[in-house]
Parts: C-alpha cells; sequence; structure tokens
C-alpha cells in the first residue's frame, strides 16, 4: 500500500511459470508423447523410444527443434554406440526419427535432421547356438531355464513370453497375442514343450514366473538373464531375443521355408525373417549348388 492509500501489485521472478521455450526439443517431445501417433504405438515400442528420448532430451532439450543438424543426431549416435553398443544407436536413430518426422508433419521443423543418418553395422542382437541353449539349460535356474525353454519352442518375442497366460495353453496349442503388431499367432505345442509345461506349478497366471512366483516384467526378466547367463560362463550380448533368432535358424536348418518360420514367429513381412536365416538359407543352398557340380578332371 502507496502513502496514498492506493495499492501497487508487484510480481517478482520467483512467481514466473518456469517451463521449456515454447519450440524446443523438449516442448516437441512433449507435444508427441501427447500425440495420437504415440498412443498408437505398441507398448514395448513406447518403452523403447521412451528411453531414447530422455537421451535426447537430455542433449538436446533447450536448443530450438529447427536448430538441430544432421551432426548432432549422428553425435548423439555414436555417443550411444562408444557406452552401450550399436543396437542401441539404432534404437536412439528410430526413436528420434519418429520424433522429427512427427514434427516435420506437424509443422514445428522444415527439415528432419534424422535423414541419411545411418544405422551402424552390426546392431542386431545375436542369435544362440544350440550349444549355448544346453548349457543355459544346464546351468540356470529354474525360473530362469524356463524362460529359455519357452522361447525355444515358440519363438516370441521377450514381451510376449512375459505376458502370456495359462490360459492360452490348451495342452495341444499355444496362443500368443504379440503386443507389438497385435497378431495372433496360434502355434502347435511340441512334445517337450508340452512335457515341460505339464510338470510346472501355476504360480500366476502368466506360464513365466520369477523366483517369488511373480510375473516377469520384459525388462527384468533381461536383467535378469544376463546375469544368470554371465555365472554360466556365456558370452556377454546374448539376450532373450537371441532364442527366437535361434527358433528361426533351427527351422530353417532343417529345411522349413521364409514362409513357415513367418507363421510361427508372427513376422508380418519377409525381410526380418530373411535376415535371421542369411546364414542356414546360404549353407543349405550353398551345399545344394555344389551337389549339382559336375566331376571334373580325369574320371576312373
Amino acid at each position: 500500500m502507496l502513502a496514498d492509500g492506493s495499492v501497487k501489485e508487484y510480481r517478482y521472478g520467483a512467481y514466473k511459470k518456469v517451463g521449456p521455450p515454447v519450440e524446443s526439443v523438449s516442448s516437441l517431445i512433449q507435444a508427441y508423447k501427447g500425440s495420437p501417433v504415440w498412443r498408437a504405438l505398441a507398448d514395448s515400442s513406447r518403452a523403447v523410444y521412451g528411453r531414447h528420448l530422455v537421451h535426447i532430451e537430455s542433449a538436446l532439450g533447450e536448443r530450438p527443434a529447427k536448430s538441430i543438424l544432421r551432426r548432432d543426431i549422428i553425435a548423439l549416435r555414436d555417443g550411444i554406440a562408444s557406452k552401450r553398443g550399436n543396437g542401441s544407436a539404432g534404437n536412439l536413430i528410430a526413436a528420434a526419427g519418429a520424433l522429427f518426422f512427427w514434427g516435420l508433419d506437424n509443422g514445428w521443423i522444415d527439415h528432419t535432421p534424422v535423414d541419411r543418418v545411418r544405422r551402424l553395422p552390426g546392431g542386431h542382437l545375436p542369435a544362440w547356438t544350440e550349444a549355448q541353449a544346453e548349457l543355459a539349460l544346464s546351468g540356470l535356474p529354474e525360473y530362469l531355464r524356463r524362460a529359455v525353454i519357452l522361447g525355444l519352442y515358440t519363438g516370441q518375442r521377450r514381451s510376449d513370453l512375459c505376458a502370456v497366460r495359462w490360459s492360452a495353453y490348451s495342452g495341444a496349442e499355444i496362443k500368443f497375442v504379440q503386443g507389438k503388431t497385435g497378431a495372433v499367432v496360434t502355434l502347435a505345442v511340441h512334445p517337450a514343450l508340452r512335457a515341460e509345461l505339464d510338470s510346472w506349478p501355476r504360480t500366476a497366471v502368466t506360464i513365466l514366473a520369477n523366483y517369488r512366483g511373480i510375473p516377469w516384467t520384459p525388462t527384468s526378466l533381461s536383467v535378469q538373464m544376463a546375469r544368470g547367463l554371465k555365472r554360466i560362463g556365456l558370452p556377454p550380448g546374448l539376450n532373450v531375443h537371441g532364442l527366437r533368432k535361434l527358433f528361426a535358424t533351427s527351422i530353417a536348418d532343417a529345411g522349413g521355408s521364409t514362409h513357415q518360420i513367418a507363421a510361427g514367429t508372427g513376422h508380418q513381412t519377409l525381410r526380418m525373417v530373411s535376415l535371421y536365416t542369411r546364414s542356414a538359407d546360404q549353407r543349405r543352398l550353398g551345399a545344394e549348388a555344389v551337389a549339382m557340380l559336375p566331376r571334373f578332371g580325369k574320371k576312373d
């Protein structure tokens, strides 16, 4: 109150609402996460993208979205690759691509800095070998061993292995509803898998459970699997997803077609199946090619 009896109101900086600049990368990320495009992603994709969007925001969040250059994305990619490997760097590129393409499509930016940023080679998770699978089955604790068994005989993604319920198992078939695509995959149960399933205790609504009898989350399964494999001397880098690749390559080695493999794994295109089975196809086709050769030189 002033001397003349009037009142004057002052607003100090402490009362100002603090938030990211309207056109910043942080604001772009917030808008993208509030969009129908984000909500339409599968839960597994949102989880992967979300982790990498945190990294993008940490590095670039305060900068104007329009100022981000291709070299900024390459620097982020290479930094992640040096710490976590090329596979994680590839996931960062996928998350950045989705973010900036959405921004371009919705008028935030005039170009996407992810354009022509390549994934680094060797970013795919390795397939298990049969010998590694045998060692895991003999050396892992039972609650991890069951995850290996289910992955070996169904070829499903980690999240779908964790989610499948006992009610999906009929004794002759097991039905997966794939979280990534929504596809329903019904598989005949291999006799070896049936014997296992019929002997397992049903401590949870899901087939797989941790040592406490609680359903696995995909992340906790990966963490515990990595620790378990390390303890029995298997190399780092093996992941539950590698069992999916062994499923595919085992069928390819036995002469199965890419269409048969895709029907088992639930892939909606043959591109990834071809990638999984390339070495098996090459060995088989190469052997067939050699068998077609005539006998050169002097004949007996």
